[in-house]
């Protein structure tokens, strides 16, 4: 079985269709139009609110500081005096909703 795609179109000089002559016959390809004078419109972008959220919060996250080095020495502190408390139902908790975020 053929499929005829050329939908029955007869072409008498069977060159492809589609074909571009740039008058010339040298071959070579046109040369670019002049736009040294011509300004180019810029595209113009815009971000929705949520994007803008997320560049403010990724902002937010790079200026912050990687330790509280307050809080490590106070942890470091209660451990060393025995006074550090493990609360296992906060921590479950907190796994949890990390897990919820998955």
């Amino acid at each position: 079985m053929v499929i005829d795609t050329n939908s029955n179109i007869n072409t008498s000089s069977g060159a492809p269709r589609n074909r571009v002559d740039s008058g010339s016959g040298s071959g070579q390809k046109p040369s670019a139009p002049d736009v040294k004078g011509e300004q180019t419109a810029k595209p113009e972008v815009s971000l929705s609110s949520q994007a803008q959220t997320l560049n403010r919060l990724e902002s937010n996250i790079q200026a912050a500081d990687d330790v509280d080095s307050d809080r490590v020495a106070a942890i470091q502190k209660a451990i060393a005096d025995g006074s550090f408390e493990i609360n296992a139902e906060r921590i479950a908790e907190n796994m949890l909703s990390q897990d919820e975020l998955f």
